[in-house]
């Protein structure tokens, strides 16, 4: 694989600004509740809780050029390229995501889309720092609570979210498993490799992601 240089850093930029023109504004958390919980409001990770996605455009763009030349980065990076506010859109329509949050929560899909997106932000920014705590650190906001909401708020959280990136990783997986054959071969050009890696980049990221969440999400014991 060609190393990560200006050309590469051209067409990061230039996929994000592709994605930016389509993306649609995530509204704030508003007017859920726990089903556990139904007479108050869902503690959730507000947008403002993380880095946001012009900010997260930014820093991988200026993580490129720190490492431009460094092969060990380029897929990484390139899948990192592909999450935005559009993938939190696809995951919200997505009726097995859906289901998955209204069983743990009343209201409108608001704060669904605040939990997903918040999440697929969290996973962007590991992705360039290849800091996979990160989401440990940003469910330290729910220990302030009551044991039994803190337990219930980090369990509902996860639950979408685990949804979300399963859903979002099927896509890659699809991909991966169409191109393995054909990166098996000699044969296979440069461009197919780069592909395949990219998509199993993105595969192998979601999947350290949720082990991570898996790891910190059942706080009974801890302040």
């Amino acid at each position: 694989m060609a190393s990560l240089g200006n050309a590469s850093i051209a067409r990061v930029a230039s996929r994000h600004a592709m994605k930016s023109s389509r993306r649609s504004k995530v509204v704030p958390a508003a007017g859920a509740a726990l089903r556990q919980f139904p007479d108050a409001p869902a503690p959730v990770i507000e947008h403002e809780d993380v880095l946001g996605w012009t900010a997260i455009e930014s820093k991988l763009i200026a993580a490129c050029a720190t490492n431009a030349g460094n092969e060990s980065v380029n897929a990484r990076f390139k899948a990192c390229a592909m999450l935005g506010a559009e993938t939190t859109y696809e995951a919200v329509n997505e009726l097995s995501v859906v289901e998955v949050y209204t069983q743990v929560y009343e209201g409108d899909l608001t704060t669904c889309s605040t939990i997903i997106d918040v999440h697929l932000r969290v996973l962007a920014e590991s992705m360039i720092d290849g800091d996979w705590d990160r989401v440990g650190r940003a469910y330290q906001k729910f220990h302030g609570l009551p044991p039994q909401m803190k337990r219930q708020s980090l369990l509902a959280t996860a639950a979408v979210a685990e949804a979300a990136l399963l859903f979002t990783k099927e896509e890659y997986e699809y991909t991966v498993a169409f191109l393995q054959d054909m990166y098996d071969s000699p044969d296979a050009g440069d461009d197919l490799k780069e592909e395949y890696e990219i998509n199993m980049e993105m595969v192998n990221a979601i999947d350290k992601f949720i082990m991570e969440m898996q790891k910190h999400k059942d706080e009974r014991d801890r302040s």
